[in-house]
């Protein structure tokens, strides 16, 4: 008789609060063995929080960052989700794609923002874009992966029984792609905040890197941690008030669209 494979437990919440408390607690012996002027502590990056919040500068600079990150996540993941799907389809279209592909996943991402200040110069335009771009392969990837895997019986039934590409997208391409596109868009949520902040770091007139830049030359290390958590806050929000929400409706819709 064959072992019956055992069933994954469940991510204990008890240890990951446990997680955060040692993450926290490094921070804070860190930060004392360096000193207040390289790391702050982290009371004072939570005290210097609500001064940050009360500064005229603090909505205008998040305003713009969240822009850049919604508008280039969007574009980037509707860019490799659609050029994945064709790519699906097409053996000829993928080999044509797959050298860009690698080449955009092979480049750091230092090499983009550089050339992205040349031709876009600083601004909104040059976060964008790098954005745009560093976030597509990714999805066009997993894109790619779960086409190739769907059922080539399946397929020819649904010409058999003369499915619209509509049809065939909404009841066969999208469960299937369910969830690599959650992965990969979770992926690319947290990474595209990662990449508009080093992009304003790097080079922009406005925005949260561009405040982190200026807490980093003052060498005012309490706002910079705070911006830091600030931004963990976000990612937060991001992954579990929308996206694992998302993950669980399309799991309730792929059953639906199974049965």
């Amino acid at each position: 008789m064959s072992p019956v494979p055992a069933v994954p437990a469940r991510t204990s919440r008890t240890w990951s609060a446990v997680g955060v408390l040692l993450i926290v607690l490094a921070w804070h012996v860190a930060a004392r063995q360096l000193g207040p002027l390289l790391m702050a502590t982290p009371w004072e990056a939570l005290c210097a929080i609500v001064p940050l919040v009360q500064s005229p500068q603090f909505f205008a600079n998040a305003g713009v960052s969240l822009m850049r990150i919604g508008v280039g996540v969007l574009a980037g993941a509707s860019l490799g989700f659609t050029a994945g799907v064709l790519a699906g389809h097409s053996a000829r279209l993928r080999g044509l794609i797959e050298p860009l592909r690698w080449l955009l996943m092979a480049m750091p991402p230092v090499v983009i923002v550089v050339l992205a200040m040349l031709w876009f110069g600083l601004g909104s335009p040059m976060v964008i874009f790098i954005t745009t771009l560093m976030m597509a392969p990714g999805m066009y990837v997993n894109t790619v992966k779960g086409m190739l895997h769907v059922d080539r019986n399946l397929i020819e039934m649904t010409h058999v029984y003369r499915y619209g590409r509509w049809l065939r997208l909404r009841h066969l391409y999208l469960p299937a792609l369910s969830a690599p596109l959650l992965a990969a868009l979770l992926i690319a949520a947290c990474g595209g905040v990662r990449l508009v902040v080093m992009a304003e770091v790097l080079g922009a007139e406005n925005g949260v890197g561009y405040a982190l830049a200026n807490a980093r030359s003052t060498f005012d290390t309490a706002e910079l941690f705070a911006w830091v958590l600030l931004i963990l806050g976000l990612v937060a929000v991001l992954e579990f008030a929308f996206l694992q929400p998302l993950q669980r409706r399309l799991g309730r819709w792929m059953e639906s669209s199974r049965a």
